[in-house]
């Protein structure tokens, strides 16, 4: 039976008449909101009685809280600061395994999504009025400000007991470890530091044994900040549902592992990819955490000056060479890549990259992931997509001088090559693939461009303060003080929107574009300082000049950019 729509089911319940029906969906055409939205915001429907009708339309059952005597252990299914934040009540159990909440809108999928992830258990959601809800947290959690931090330093402060002493040493039954992994306070600690991590949508999770502590740690926007010093013995437990969840050997602690893990939560795909590491003091856990649904794939999105973004839809309009990303580990080269290809992604073009790892899916890409165990290398696999008849390849890095050959080989017999290489800055690439032994002629006839990249964090703009620096700060940055005497400058201050007064980053580019007149100088053999004086003078737009743009309309501060260019102009 097909579900009634909302607007008949109103005027079933004499709500609305047609003529306010008619004119809601005029207003609702226009607008494009919901319905009923569109609804409330014209007063024709009160906000409360609408939820009961979805509630109706939806086929959710409603629940009378005052009336209502929840046991303790219902209410402890939920932690008070989780409860409180997404505004739900747990008022009963199905089963064992399905916790009943009472919710103040039944349309919220996210929230459902997230108390499954917290709890550990499925979830099914009764509708309760917004008043009666709030009476019940306040009654049943009563007026307690916990925060996540708060659950945290409980978790450091607990002394655990979950029966299994482990050494360096030692070695303990497979189904033990698992045994340990699942129990409850373990689980909670799992759920709870992942919960924390998309909340802040850290970047990495690092677990570090030390000899008296173990800490949890996490990455946001380039800085680490601790999370968590766990009870030793949690802490292992915490390390073996890390492994199990990702398919690594639990009884293996000897040697280095990597593993992988994928979930959903709130409308999020995140993958994990897990690396550990033995020390003196037990496993080292890093974890790198991708969210596909953050990343937003476009050139003008990713911090590009108008020029250097002109530079590179130029560059990526060639038929044929090799166009390079740059910087360090960390620094977004995939991300900017990633956008030029998808640019570039049409039907009419055969697309092939080969990663390791895949870190984002393209649409319409055929991507294929390196396998160095089982020598699928980035070399022998480029082989092989010579022989699928590409137009554009993507490399995700030249390492060694095997690959950069066959990716010459490959742009010289008409394809487009892109790929990232690990240098300082632009210029500094083709001295890289000169050490490699690459003759200096072979890269004139390839290499189209470069782009050089670092990134830094942007201010909060809800908490940035304006402020003067003094001179040796801008000199720092290349400034003369006295070109800079009316300018603003921003310093972070932080608030409860941001992370120490930064939130999220943007990069600082320069692109290359090579002519006759610097591949001479490369054929002769010029210092990198000469190459790159010449490049500025031909134009490019260096990473120091780019970061004092930034300063200047404030995005970041000096000190952002002086670390990432500190000894570089």
């Amino acid at each position: 039976m097909a579900k009634k729509l909302l607007g008949q089911v109103l005027k079933e319940m004499n709500l609305i008449s047609e003529e306010q029906l008619l004119v809601a969906l005029e207003e609702q055409q226009r607008t494009g909101k919901f319905l009923g939205r569109t609804l409330v915001d014209l007063h024709l429907v009160d906000e409360n009685a609408l939820r009961r009708v979805l509630s109706v339309q939806s086929g959710v059952e409603t629940i009378d809280l005052a009336q209502k005597n929840i046991p303790p252990n219902i209410i402890k299914l939920i932690p008070g600061v989780v409860a409180k934040t997404y505004q739900v009540l747990p008022v009963g159990q199905e089963g064992g395994e399905t916790v009943i909440i009472a919710v103040n809108d039944v349309l919220n999928d996210f929230v459902q999504e997230k108390i499954r992830f917290v709890i550990g258990l499925k979830v099914k959601m009764v509708l309760a009025d917004p008043k009666e809800l709030d009476a019940a947290l306040e009654k049943y959690y009563g007026r307690e400000t916990m925060s996540v931090s708060d659950i945290m330093d409980y978790f450091t402060e607990r002394d655990v007991d979950l029966g299994v002493k482990v050494g360096a040493g030692q070695i303990i039954d497979v189904s033990t470890l698992e045994e340990l992994a699942n129990q409850p306070p373990v689980t909670s600690l799992f759920n709870v530091i992942l919960l924390q991590v998309c909340k802040d949508n850290a970047s990495d999770i690092h677990l570090e044994p030390f000899e008296n502590d173990f800490r949890v740690r996490y990455r946001v926007d380039g800085k680490l900040y601790d999370l968590v010093h766990p009870h030793k013995d949690l802490a292992f437990g915490l390390f073996c549902r890390f492994k199990i969840m990702s398919g690594m050997d639990i009884s293996e602690r000897r040697l280095p592992q990597d593993g992988r893990l994928e979930f959903h939560t709130g409308g999020r795909d995140l993958d994990l990819r897990l690396s550990t590491v033995p020390t003196v003091f037990g496993e080292c856990l890093a974890v790198r955490v991708l969210d596909r649904t953050r990343v937003d794939f476009r050139l003008d999105n990713i911090g590009l000056c108008p020029g250097d973004q002109e530079k590179i839809e130029n560059l990526i309009k060639v038929p044929q060479g090799i166009m390079l990303a740059t910087g360090p580990t960390g620094c977004g080269k995939t991300t900017t890549l990633y956008a030029s290809l998808k640019k570039l992604n049409s039907p009419d073009i055969k697309l092939i990259t080969t990663e390791d790892p895949v870190e984002y899916r393209l649409p319409g890409a055929i991507q294929v992931p390196i396998r160095e165990k089982i020598g699928l290398t980035f070399s022998s696999c480029l082989r092989s997509i010579l022989r699928q008849d590409p137009d554009i390849i993507f490399v995700g890095e030249i390492r060694d001088l095997e690959t950069a050959e066959i990716a010459i080989q490959a742009s010289l017999t008409g394809h487009l090559v892109v790929s990232s290489l690990h240098t300082n800055d632009a210029p500094s690439a083709i001295t890289r693939l000169m050490d490699m032994t690459i003759e200096p002629y072979l890269l004139s006839s390839t290499i189209i461009g470069i782009i050089g990249q670092r990134l830094v964090r942007t201010l909060c703009p809800e908490c940035k303060l304006e402020y003067t620096p003094n001179e040796l700060e801008l000199m720092e940055v290349g400034f003369k003080p006295e070109e800079v005497k009316d300018r603003k400058f921003y310093q972070p201050r932080g608030c409860t929107r941001c992370k120490g007064g930064f939130r999220g980053r943007t990069a600082l580019f320069e692109v290359l574009v090579p002519n006759e007149e610097l591949w001479a100088m490369v054929v002769a053999r010029k210092p990198l300082s000469e190459i790159r004086k010449k490049a500025v003078e031909q134009g490019m737009h260096t990473m120091a000049v780019d970061g004092q743009e930034k300063i200047l309309t404030g995005i970041t501060t000096i000190g952002e950019v002086g670390h990432e260019i500190h000894g570089y102009a």
